[in-house]
């Protein structure tokens, strides 16, 4: 019954999809015919951009910076999830391609290969948002094979980078200051931390590492006492875990720009810890941190890619612990600026602005339902100037007056839709008791 339950459940979303989809595309090529207009032929003079993960908001922002730095712009998402992306009149073509296994990554990257044999595409970008950064690293090669250059680390430095544990390891043979931390190999290794007080006091996260960890990301916050965890995942030799103290301080999350292992750009954002909103800042000691890794950290192969750091600055001591580090895009690269895309790769042949402008924007970006939400709660000359503000200084991550529909269907589609999942998941873990842990950490 339950089965037949989500079926038709699945049936009336496909339904659905169906029914606004003929609309929206017809909208989208009414309001931007230029985009409409580059076909097969206009392949030999504009560069294409392949991008994955379209279903999130800095593929999205990707996807406009390369546009209006003259490429041509394609798109691809794992099927069974919000194509975001494949609303922007930015976005030339969108793919769905099959989500990649540990048993069968081939699919994933033949549908990759035929793409770019396709679309002649010169640049791939992964994301790595919705997939870890290791299917990439392995379809690397197989591109650049093809004349297609990939923009991510190899599988050797995707190995250090993607995994905690060796991101810290690399930083303790290089005198780099690190949180206390502990690995466990079994679920007797860590009851006896709780047995030791080793945890307690403080806020500790547990993240799976090595293969495993690399492929599955799992990463909670473990309850303050023994009688609340109710741990559904394996700990073993073969699958170990850290567990890493979260000391009290300021918390702070970058996307960081490497270039053959030299930092060209990077964006830090503070996390609000009531809200867990991001706000943009200029730290100079995190930029002095991020150089000093990449000039003591030597991998195999110089690193090319974008690479995610969390740092917490004890309250205590004043020093900046690193607490993990990601390869792939994250949500602060709605910072940059359309000029960034001209650093990753040089701009098209018939393109001649100026790179002169700035990497960053200054001030960061706003959310334009938040902008408006904080103004009609709190009216004030300030709430309505940075209202304004948002529009007219187009500092709004998802909004852009020349690419409309990502905004609409964000927030009138996906977030609605993505409501709903979570309602029927929770309501259906409740009815089966399952055990699990507490909420992961994102």
């Amino acid at each position: 019954m339950e089965a037949y339950r989500r079926s038709c459940n699945d049936a009336l979303l496909w339904l659905f999809w169906k029914m606004i989809a003929f609309p929206i595309s017809l909208f989208k090529w009414v309001f931007n015919p230029i985009t409409n207009s580059y076909g097969e032929e206009d392949n030999g003079k504009r560069r294409t951009i392949l991008i994955s993960c379209g279903s999130t908001i800095q593929t999205l922002h990707l996807a406009r910076n390369f546009y209006s730095s003259g490429a041509r712009v394609i798109v691809i998402e794992f099927e069974g999830l919000f194509g975001l992306a494949r609303f922007s009149t930015a976005v030339h073509k969108f793919y769905t391609v099959p989500r990649p296994t540990p048993e069968s990554p081939q699919e994933y990257i033949a549908a990759l290969c035929d793409i770019i044999e396709k679309e002649k595409a010169s640049y791939y970008i992964p994301v790595c948002a919705t997939s870890p950064a290791y299917y990439d690293a392995l379809a690397k090669p197989h591109l650049e094979l093809l004349g297609c250059a990939s923009f991510t680390p190899g599988v050797q430095e995707t190995l250090v980078l993607d995994d905690t544990l060796e991101m810290m390891k690399k930083c303790r043979i290089n005198g780099i200051s690190l949180p206390p931390y502990r690995v466990v190999s079994s679920k007797e290794e860590l009851s006896c931390l709780y047995d030791s007080g080793w945890l307690t006091g403080y806020r500790n996260i547990i993240l799976a590492v090595g293969p495993h960890g690399i492929l599955e990301r799992h990463k909670y916050i473990l309850p303050q006492s023994r009688r609340d965890l109710k741990l559904t995942h394996e700990i073993s030799d073969e699958k170990e875990w850290i567990v890493v103290r979260d000391v009290p301080g300021d918390h702070y999350v970058t996307c960081t720009t490497v270039k053959e292992s030299r930092v060209i750009t990077n964006v830090t954002c503070l996390i609000n810890q009531d809200t867990k909103s991001l706000v943009p800042e200029n730290n100079k000691e995190i930029e002095s941190w991020l150089n000093e890794f990449f000039t003591k950290v030597r991998l195999q192969r110089p690193i090319n890619g974008h690479i995610s750091f969390r740092f917490v600055k004890c309250k205590q001591t004043g020093h900046l612990l690193p607490l993990g580090s990601r390869v792939g895009v994250s949500l602060p690269y709605i910072c940059h600026t359309g000029n960034h895309s001209r650093v990753l790769c040089k701009p098209c042949p018939h393109f001649s602005r100026q790179n002169s402008g700035p990497l960053v924007q200054e001030g960061g970006r706003y959310w334009i339902h938040d902008a408006v939400l904080n103004t009609l709660r709190h009216p004030s000359m300030d709430t309505v100037g940075k209202l304004i503000g948002t529009v007219l200084d187009k500092r709004e991550a998802l909004f852009a007056f020349w690419d409309p529909l990502p905004y609409c269907a964000y927030y009138h589609f996906q977030l609605p839709l993505e409501s709903v999942k979570t309602f029927l998941q929770k309501r259906r873990r409740s009815k089966s008791m399952a055990s699990t842990m507490t909420a992961p950490v994102h």
